[in-house]
């Protein structure tokens, strides 16, 4: 149903709050508007299509349509500094971003649920300074099992020994000390494959008698 309400030209089909096209049940299928889309919004299908026409930008509701969850899905991806030592929750619709750990305390991030509708979540993480604390990048549930491997490389002896999760109990990585693998410069990939399934790779970079940072 193409909504015709405030039309002031020939060619357009827009009401005054920018959607273009709605369903049957009045949800927003398409809207158009010079500026960012806000989660929690009521109305929007899901797979509504915000384009934000200020910042040539295109957002997707993988919420529902009583509360949405705006993802951003062009033309440059999402990226979330971590500057201080308070609990950052990543949700749905940070997707496709990069968590940039920029801090030298300690710092604890949550994934979400490894469910069924999450599945092809996925977010990287670089290590832009050495943390002097706890990095803790933990599952929200502990059946949300982890899978893959990850490299500790030595770089002052350019050797690396890559680690597995036991797929059994493993459920989060938590970066004690240096030789867990907590200095600048290691890159992860974390994505939700299926339900209770979180797959790691990637190179963090330690010192000396590496071990295992998966708990």
């Amino acid at each position: 149903i193409l909504r015709r309400a405030g039309m002031t030209g020939r060619h357009k089909v827009q009401d005054a709050t920018g959607v273009v096209v709605s369903d049957g049940d009045g949800n927003a299928l398409v809207r158009a508007l010079a500026s960012a889309p806000s989660d929690s919004e009521v109305g929007f299908q899901t797979g509504a299509l915000h384009l934000d026409t200020s910042n040539k930008r295109h957002h997707i509701n993988v919420g529902t349509a009583a509360s949405s969850a705006w993802a951003r899905s062009s033309p440059v991806r999402e990226i979330i500094n971590v500057t201080s030592a308070d609990a950052k929750t990543l949700v749905l619709s940070d997707s496709g971003a990069l968590v940039v750990m920029d801090f030298a305390g300690a710092m604890n991030i949550e994934l979400p649920e490894a469910n069924s509708d999450n599945i092809g979540w996925y977010c990287d993480f670089v290590f832009k300074q050495a943390a002097t604390g706890t990095v803790t990048i933990d599952s929200s549930r502990t059946a949300d099992l982890w899978y893959g491997h990850v490299a500790i490389e030595v770089s002052a002896a350019s050797t690396a020994k890559t680690f597995l999760p036991n797929m059994s109990s493993d459920d989060r990585l938590v970066i004690t000390s240096d030789n867990l693998g907590r200095l600048a410069g290691g890159y992860l990939k974390l994505e939700i494959a299926a339900a209770n399934m979180i797959v790691i790779s990637g190179t963090l970079v330690g010192t000396a008698a590496v071990t295992t940072p998966f708990t």
